[in-house]
């Protein structure tokens, strides 16, 4: 996919709002760019969408999981123009009274809203939002229970590489994926991927459990998270996607994380760059994966202004251009890797054996019982 397609389809994605269980208009967008590109999916009962893309005779599959909401605004009480909202998901905490915001389904219409106040969970490890209060304009309808609001930011901005976006994560993960399976069922080579856009994943992985404890994967496919985290230490944005070995729960499986530096790897001989990191800032969907014993790791786009938090405010989240491309390119490289077979933990053992036999070998040598040495020790 060149990039001009790339770009309309992550603006396809991103011109609806998204929340936690009200990812529909989202998931509408997905299904028509789907569509548009003759790409098969269906619903499971928990309203995740399952693509697939498989030809000639592959040796494994891997699924590619992305997912479609993000943090929001969730209406509990209506006093007079102020509006009580608990936080779904994790929200700004710093600049963010005065904020604007909008409620973008309520029933008659959109409605704009202005933070007027927030309040901490005193009781997170770390700064976390639990509500705010939202004044919405004095005249005109009011949004009700239930209702959401997410904040009023432009959906998509480039400037050069580097896009400006309402809802980057995980919005882009979903278009690499997208990506890599349009190039994908162009080609010939054996491949099976399996593509998972999941619901309600800022809440506590909803989607992805659902499908995780059901068993809607085979448990012998490895699992590959694609995301955007926090761009922090080392890791920088325009430098390449992440081979993320880990995040805050713990390491991910070896065998999922050598298909992908395999994968990486490769595409590191054609001066494509990538990055490669525990990532231990936060979790993702590869964690609730690994907890029901799927071999999972994860590709994570370096992100800038996470989740909406700039350095003084809110502000829209930012990705590199060239790092969704690479990030695309490497979801199908791990796919035709995994299609052919190879098994890039098994390679790595085999280089490990026949490196170490020399010095396997000298440590064979019998040892003086007196001196403790080795007996061809010469002093």
């Amino acid at each position: 996919m060149n990039r001009k397609q790339l770009l309309a389809g992550l603006q396809r994605l991103t011109l609806p709002a998204t929340a936690p269980f009200d990812e529909l208009d989202t998931r509408a967008a997905l299904h028509q760019w789907l569509q548009s590109l003759n790409l098969a999916f269906e619903l499971d009962p928990f309203g995740n969408t399952f693509a697939r893309v498989r030809h000639g005779h592959p040796r494994r599959q891997v699924a590619f999981v992305a997912h479609l909401d993000h943090p929001a605004f969730r209406v509990e009480a209506v006093t007079g123009r102020r509006v009580v909202c608990r936080a779904e998901g994790g929200l700004p905490t710093v600049g963010v009274r005065r904020a604007k915001v909008v409620f973008p389904r309520a029933a008659e219409q959109p409605i704009p809203g202005q933070v007027l106040s927030v309040e901490l969970d005193k009781k997170a490890a770390r700064p976390r939002l639990r509500a705010a209060t939202i004044v919405v304009p004095g005249r005109g309808p009011l949004p009700k229970p239930g209702d959401w609001a997410v904040f009023a930011l432009p959906p998509l901005r480039a400037t050069g590489n580097r896009l400006r976006l309402r809802v980057a994560d995980d919005l882009a993960g979903v278009t690499a994926i997208v990506a890599a399976m349009a190039d994908l069922a162009k080609q010939a080579a054996a491949v099976d991927l399996l593509a998972v856009f999941t619901r309600a994943e800022e809440v506590g992985f909803f989607g992805a459990l659902a499908v995780a404890i059901e068993g809607r994967i085979p448990r012998d496919t490895a699992v590959i998270s694609v995301e955007c985290s926090q761009a922090y230490g080392d890791i920088a944005i325009g430098r390449g996607p992440v081979v993320r070995l880990g995040d805050r729960a713990g390491p991910f499986s070896p065998r999922a994380s050598a298909l992908l530096r395999g994968a990486a790897a490769e595409l590191g001989k054609k001066k494509l760059a990538f990055q490669s990191a525990l990532m231990a800032g936060g979790t993702c969907e590869a964690t609730a994966f690994a907890a029901f014993g799927y071999d999972a790791s994860g590709i994570a786009l370096p992100l800038g202004n996470y989740h909406n938090q700039g350095a003084r405010g809110v502000a829209a989240e930012e990705i590199d251009l060239r790092d969704l491309e690479a990030a695309a390119a490497l979801v199908g490289a791990a796919a035709l890797r995994a299609g052919a077979g190879i098994e890039d933990l098994d390679l790595l053992r085999n280089e490990l054996v026949l490196r170490s036999q020399d010095g396997r070998d000298r440590l064979r040598e019998p040892i003086d019982p007196i001196t403790g040495y080795p007996k061809s020790a010469r002093f």
